[in-house]
């Protein structure tokens, strides 16, 4: 989620897009959390002939990040990378920090005596984070199935 102010509305918006789509020069993020970064190519039409096209994309959850992986069964966009966006009080640093995902584990652990199931992060430098703030760091969950893995 951003926070968006009409004096950073940039002019451009008016002269190259449609209806409905707006460039910033600036917006806020409206959370302090894990953010996903997400690198495309698409092949769209040019005269008869398909080229690709780069896209980057920043979402606030994984589940819009699924949405790229298994959305376009044609084979007309392809995921060139995913990075994970943290926070310095998630990353353990006092800055963010951008680092690219290597895969994706479904982990689980116990919260108050009920088994819950969370989806952890692990970047191409061996780094894990969880999903959502459960109470429990990475050394609580059991990381059993791999969901997603990144080609790199």
């Amino acid at each position: 989620m951003f926070i968006t102010l009409d004096a950073c509305k940039s002019p451009v918006s008016a002269l190259f897009l449609g209806n409905g789509t707006s460039v910033w020069s600036a917006t806020e993020l409206a959370m302090q959390q894990t953010w996903f970064m997400v690198e495309l190519e698409e092949l769209g039409p040019i005269g008869d002939v398909d080229l690709p096209g780069s896209r980057t994309v920043l979402l606030f959850d994984f589940q819009g990040v699924e949405q790229f992986i298994l959305s376009d069964q044609a084979g007309r966009v392809r995921l060139k990378s995913v990075h994970i966006v943290t926070p310095g009080h998630i990353n353990g640093s006092n800055c963010w920090r951008m680092d690219q995902l290597r895969a994706v584990w479904q982990g689980r652990g116990s919260i108050e005596n009920h088994q819950t199931s969370v989806d952890i992060f692990e970047t191409v430098s061996g780094k894990k984070y969880p999903a959502w703030f459960s109470g429990l760091s990475v050394e609580d969950l059991v990381s059993d199935t791999l969901r997603f893995e990144f080609e790199h």
